[in-house]
């Protein structure tokens, strides 16, 4: 199995964020029906998170190498730090505002991603969340 070697300081804890989004009320109800595989890549490193019928059933740091995605989200690391603040500024707090004034990346199936687009952003408030709760410990 190949890995990528994984180099940011800012590490998305993906099993905190899986068991969160399988049990929040709001992304369970936004994300119904829906199946999609998603890249998030903070700085060099990717994450892979696959959702089957509503629920996120895999998430992963790092690659095997070929790793298929539907909705690619990249950006350097210093625009996730501030997208992940408890309180983001202007244009930080929203996928589609960062990618319009900065520099993230909101490529791919962009008919499902806006179709689904209250799911992503509870994807964004639960990796807000956690990542708030890794810098208070």
């Amino acid at each position: 199995m190949m890995t990528k070697k994984i180099s940011a300081q800012l590490v998305l804890p993906v099993d905190k964020i899986l068991a969160l989004l399988n049990t929040d009320p709001e992304f369970l109800l936004a994300a119904r029906y829906w199946y999609c595989d998603i890249r998030f890549v903070v700085g060099d490193d990717p994450y892979f998170m696959h959702i089957e019928n509503g629920k996120v059933t895999n998430f992963q740091q790092g690659t095997q190498g070929h790793d298929p995605y539907h909705i690619n989200i990249s950006a350097p690391e210093e625009v996730w730090e501030k997208m992940l603040e408890a309180t983001p500024k202007p244009f930080y707090h929203d996928w589609f505002a960062a990618s319009a004034h900065h520099q993230l990346d909101f490529s791919g199936d962009l008919e499902s991603a806006y179709a689904y687009y209250y799911a992503l952003r509870r994807i964004k408030a639960v990796m807000s969340q956690t990542a708030c709760a890794q810098r208070a410990n």
